[in-house]
């Protein structure tokens, strides 16, 4: 798996889960918007999206490959799973307790080493946690 960014859900399997999340429950509607013709970012397309269902199922595929044995899960697959999350809680949707906890645990349990982009991604996981911690309090 690759990251790309600073943001939890910027790496491949997180972004893989969310694409395929938002495909499975949106179909023909999710391609359509993503469309290169479509004017809509892909920020746009996630906000007008995302719900329940949409988490729901992100969370399903990338548990189906990270497979469900959370306690063989790497850095990188906890760090997926609280991406899938923290981008929902963006989006607005409403997210259970129990799958706002363990993003929350596997956030402040990280601990990779992200080369020139650490003090970044310090801030980052700072901002995501807080982000959480509202979710979890609302």
């Amino acid at each position: 798996m690759g990251s790309w960014g600073v943001k939890s859900y910027e790496n491949d399997d997180a972004h893989e889960a969310l694409d395929r999340g938002f495909e499975r429950v949106h179909g023909d509607v999710y391609d359509d918007l993503m469309d290169d013709r479509n004017p809509m970012t892909l920020e746009q397309v996630q906000k007008k999206l995302a719900n329940a269902e949409t988490l729901a199922a992100a969370l399903d595929l990338f548990e189906f490959e990270a497979g469900s044995n959370r306690a063989h899960w790497d850095d990188l697959d906890r760090l997926g799973y609280a991406g899938i999350v923290v981008r929902h809680v963006e989006l607005g949707v409403p997210t259970p307790a129990d799958v706002l906890a363990s993003a929350i645990a596997f956030l402040e349990g990280e601990d990779m080493d992200w080369d020139d982009d650490e003090t970044t991604r310090k801030l980052r996981r700072e901002k995501e946690l807080a982000l959480l911690r509202r979710g979890a309090e609302g």
